[in-house]
């Protein structure tokens, strides 16, 4: 597969990427930042979006709109819908609670409303699960192919 990658960066746009990535509160800012980072050093796209825990096309995209845009691209865009109900850390959380218990949901729902604060579906729970054991089997993937 071919690959892209960001020949030149200009100093502020150096420092600026490497300020992002150590210390955006956005989380999303910091990946993008550190993908655009190792895109520079010659890291390949899937190597990128192994390392960033994203599709490639996430990553095809994010350089596209580096080489349009420049730092400006790093931003979110306004988007559609409702934000999550939960935190990233708290997303975490939940899915550390729910798996101490895997095979009693209602005992995993009630723990993560008591630890966390906030109440979630079983089908939201679900999702997170789902989530983090197919991100985890991507990065071991990624790992085994090199």
């Amino acid at each position: 597969m071919p690959n892209k990658f960001i020949k030149t960066l200009v100093d502020n746009e150096y420092n600026k990427l490497v300020e992002n990535y150590q210390t955006s509160p956005n989380f999303r800012v910091r990946n993008r930042s550190h993908a655009i980072l190792l895109s520079f050093q010659k890291y390949s796209i899937a190597e990128i979006a192994a390392i960033c825990g994203v599709h490639r096309n996430a990553v095809s995209r994010w350089l596209n709109r580096w080489e349009e845009l420049g730092l400006e691209s790093l931003a979110d865009f306004q988007r559609n819908g409702r934000p999550p109900l939960l935190t990233v850390e708290e997303q975490a959380k939940a899915v550390e609670i729910a798996l101490r218990n895997p095979k009693f949901p209602h005992r995993q729902l009630s723990e993560i409303k008591r630890e966390i604060g906030k109440e979630v579906s079983k089908f939201t729970l679900k999702n997170l699960i789902k989530k983090r054991l197919f991100m985890e089997a991507n990065q071991v993937g990624a790992v085994e192919t090199n």
